[in-house]
């Protein structure tokens, strides 16, 4: 009796120890929680509606950059990696990206370790908000079925370039970036103009 009693304490310590250990292990370590810029998403203006025509100033202050992003079919970009399949993402140093749905739909997923909540999954639909991914956040993209065509306002910091800022960082070789995705679910945000 004595020893049932003696192991089943031991079995309980040796739980809660590896419990204790597990959980010490699946803690995100943040950069500088709210020290960095958020994603926002912009409005634009309706210059004018006519018959079968609507007219929008998509214009963004500032920008000196442009590149328009056409995927065919559920792209992925930047592609997982060949080997695992490890997710892979884009960062910006020197650009801040503002992003438009031009037509089809197209899924973000957005990592910042100075953010409260590092990680976040935006909608962009046609003709939808501008999103504005700040520079220093991890972000990749997923398509709708069908595909889709997005519009990039950028605004490049002086030294920055397309060699530059579109490097790819795969999730693997970035422990904190590996940690954030694997351990946590993305808040979720759909913006659509109706």
């Amino acid at each position: 009796m004595l020893n049932d009693t003696l192991s089943s304490k031991f079995i309980c310590f040796h739980l809660i120890n590896i419990s204790n250990k597990l959980n010490s292990t699946l803690k995100i370590e943040l950069a500088n929680p709210n020290k960095s810029e958020m994603f926002e998403l912009k409005s634009y203006e309706k210059f004018r509606d006519t018959e079968d025509v609507r007219f929008f100033d998509i214009s963004i202050n500032n920008s000196n950059f442009r590149d328009l992003v056409i995927h065919n079919g559920p792209a992925v970009s930047p592609p997982n990696d060949k080997e695992l399949g490890n997710w892979q993402f884009y960062i910006h140093h020197k650009q801040e990206d503002n992003l438009l749905a031009i037509s089809g739909g197209r899924t973000f997923y957005l990592v910042n370790l100075g953010w409260e909540y590092p990680f976040y999954k935006v909608r962009l639909e046609s003709c939808g908000l501008i999103l504005k991914i700040p520079r220093g956040t991890f972000h990749r993209s997923v398509s709708d079925e069908n595909g889709s065509v997005v519009l990039n306002q950028a605004i490049r910091d002086k030294g920055g370039s397309v060699e530059s800022e579109f490097k790819v960082t795969n999730s693997k070789d970035n422990k904190k970036l590996h940690d954030c995705i694997t351990n946590l679910q993305p808040k979720f945000k759909i913006y659509s103009v109706k």
